[in-house]
């Protein structure tokens, strides 16, 4: 049921793109690929549109939250709906040992919370104003490329209403 319910919900999101880009003239082509159209091909590749429809998506869902994984290393980051924005969250050291040395410096550099306990990830509030201007979609792709994922390299999207490492409430 949460597989179809995902499926649905995804199948929405890239609709939802589509109608929104669809008063444009149909033959200019987007500098950098968007979210929208073939699902299998365009939401595996690493862009600042992509991760831009993205983050738009999880925000305007109730209980949404997604997950980028880097294919070459598995590593990642979460965003989590929250109540005036998002939660962003880059895996740690502690999660993912195969992390960079540097990655830690790059985040902190950045403006990322360290993890506040061994188990925990890195943290950044992204407020709605970060969706409107771009920023948020910029701030995702510099915690990646602090990973190491360059434009344009092959990610995965997980996307629905609960991830399976995601904290609950209550």
């Amino acid at each position: 049921m949460i597989r179809w319910r995902t499926v649905l919900q995804v199948t929405a999101f890239a609709l939802s793109v589509s109608a929104a880009g669809s008063g444009g003239a149909v033959a200019q082509q987007p500098e950098q690929p968007s979210c929208a159209g073939v699902m299998t091909e365009q939401l595996r590749r690493f862009s600042e549109q992509c991760l831009s429809d993205l983050a738009t998506f999880v925000a305007s869902q109730p209980e949404m939250a997604a997950k980028v994984y880097i294919e070459k290393d598995k590593s990642y980051v979460t965003l989590t709906r929250t109540q005036d924005g998002l939660l962003a969250e880059a895996v740690s050291k502690f999660n993912h040992p195969l992390m960079k040395a540097d990655t830690p410096d790059i985040l902190k550099r950045l403006g990322w919370a360290a993890p506040e306990n061994e188990s925990d990830n890195w943290k950044k509030d992204i407020d709605s104003a970060g969706l409107a201007d771009g920023s948020a979609a910029r701030e995702l792709g510099k915690a990646l490329e602090a990973y190491g994922a360059q434009q344009g390299e092959a990610i995965s999207l997980t996307v629905g209403p609960k991830l399976s490492d995601q904290p609950t409430s209550g």
